[in-house]
């Protein structure tokens, strides 16, 4: 496996669990998690059939691999309620997940973990894990060809967050005071500086001036709960 935030996405992946990888294009993740024997079985799902048809070609090549099935899957709409104990869903933007779950919460309520990687949106997806009554369990993240990701273990029960800023960079990764996330700020703040300097000389765009200031103000804030390394 090339990628590493597939590989972390594995290594939170319960051992001898059911595992159900939605939206699973090539079949990375499933055939990870049977070559290292992490899942008894994995139900690898698309919505497009020729995805899935890419992943059983590699699946006649390897016959040693057993114990994935493919389903042609809209989401969670193939799966009941207690069907799978892990949920996987990344790749995809973090409005796409939540709708995800949405659309069959009872059955996402009846494993016993997500595991969510969004591409964006991430305070979208944990405002709707926390009215949902879902607690962030862990959080890992990766910076990757140039792009920074980041990864949620997820189980029922009650969270709660301090402040707005957590929702978006992650309440555990800033208490960890994640390595990557500081990177990733760091480069966050350069790029709103930038904005407004641009802003400042091209408009007299106040309130977005306001904005962008308030933004850098806030980035500045966490960074400085990182020098008390």
């Amino acid at each position: 496996m090339t990628s590493l935030r597939l590989k972390k996405i594995c290594n939170l992946v319960d051992e001898n669990s059911i595992v159900a990888d939605i939206g699973t294009d090539h079949g990375i993740i499933p055939i990870e998690l049977s070559k290292n024997n992490i899942s008894k079985k994995i139900i690898a799902t698309d919505i497009s059939k020729n995805s899935l048809e890419k992943l059983e070609q590699k699946l006649i090549y390897n016959s040693n691999i057993v114990n994935i099935e493919t389903r042609v899957s809209d989401g969670l709409d193939s799966f009941v309620e207690f069907e799978v104990d892990t949920i996987i869903v990344s790749g995809m933007g973090g409005i796409l997940i939540k709708e995800i779950l949405e659309k069959n919460l009872n059955v996402a309520k009846s494993a016993n973990s997500l595991i969510l990687s969004p591409n964006n949106s991430l305070d979208v997806l944990r405002m709707f894990l926390l009215h949902n009554n879902f607690v962030i369990e862990k959080e890992d993240d990766v910076l990757e060809n140039r792009k920074y990701y980041q990864i949620l273990k997820v189980k029922r029960g009650k969270d709660y967050y301090r402040n707005d800023y957590e929702y978006l960079y992650g309440k555990l990764l800033i208490k960890n005071k994640s390595e990557n996330l500081k990177l990733f700020l760091e480069n966050e703040l350069k790029k709103y500086r930038d904005i407004k300097d641009k802003i400042s000389i091209q408009s007299k765009n106040n309130e977005r001036i306001i904005e962008i200031t308030n933004l850098i103000d806030e980035i500045r804030g966490i960074l400085n709960e990182f020098k008390s390394k």
